[in-house]
């Protein structure tokens, strides 16, 4: 009671009046008083993740409105916006200049941000897409690349999926990935396995040629190193994956005309490529 009342800049005795209101107008409890103070309870809790929800929701539409009605703040993976969209910006600012994008970079944790739609009104995000408190479309399927450095092949002959059991494994995020490669040639990742997990995915690629061990990229990403000779598919195929890149919208902010205007577009160019593949 004392902290919130500092934090409103009120007495203690207004704050505990409006809450003791509050309960009477609900007629329910929402503080359990106790011998250690104020406990709250379950419906005190679940009014305050709506309120939470709430206030969230009145600070994106002030940002947005001091930010201007054309302004798109979307949250990249680096490599993704490197390597496919950054080429296809130009058109878009074109077709639209009163657009004004803002980019924010984050290393796939769009998705477990407390408030996303504080940070972004939009994201690409790597997954299964299986993200709650989000619309989701994914952009295209996906096929992996197991790649390493040709001098890591010579001194770790990798001919069959087993081998990649005494090899280092690198990855970001997690060992999903890995698991469901392994899994669908009938083997199981071991705890003990010798594997690295780096930040970003563009660090994954320098080390992957510096031959630090073996990496699983989405196939498209690594066409031109695999066809340099500065990376070696040693399995000279792709696997199928449930992984793919997705755009996710936070479903707790209603999204402005020109977010809905740049998400039709990122979907139009997905599926120009795919299909000019």
């Amino acid at each position: 009671m004392t902290r919130a009342a500092q934090e409103l800049n009120i007495s203690q005795s207004s704050v505990s009046y409006h809450i003791k209101k509050l309960e009477d107008d609900l007629s329910v409890i929402l503080f359990r008083r106790t011998a250690s103070g104020l406990q709250p309870t379950e419906q005190g809790n679940l009014l305050a993740q709506h309120v939470a929800r709430g206030l969230a929701a009145i600070r994106t539409g002030l940002d947005r409105i001091a930010q201007g009605p054309g302004t798109v703040r979307v949250a990249l993976l680096p490599m993704f916006a490197s390597r496919w969209l950054s080429s296809r910006l130009g058109q878009l600012l074109e077709a639209h200049p009163e657009m004004n994008l803002s980019i924010q970079n984050h290393n796939n944790s769009f998705v477990r941000m407390p408030n996303p739609e504080r940070f972004a009104d939009l994201g690409i995000q790597w997954g299964r897409g299986n993200w709650e408190g989000f619309h989701v479309t994914r952009l295209w399927p996906e096929t992996l690349a197991v790649v390493c450095s040709p001098d890591y092949l010579k001194a770790h002959p990798i001919t069959a999926p087993a081998d990649l059991l005494r090899c280092t494994l690198l990855h970001v995020d997690d060992t999903r990935m890995w698991e469901e490669l392994l899994a669908g040639n009938g083997l199981t990742l071991d705890t003990a396995q010798s594997q690295m997990m780096l930040e970003d995915r563009h660090f994954q690629l320098s080390s992957t040629i510096n031959g630090l061990g073996v990496s699983l990229f989405a196939s498209w990403l690594v066409e031109d190193e695999i066809a340099k000779g500065t990376l070696a598919n040693p399995f000279a195929r792709m696997f199928e994956t449930s992984f793919a890149y997705h755009v996710v919208v936070p479903r707790a902010a209603e999204p402005s005309q020109a977010i809905q205007r740049f998400h039709r577009w990122l979907c139009d160019q997905s599926l120009d490529w795919t299909t000019g593949r």
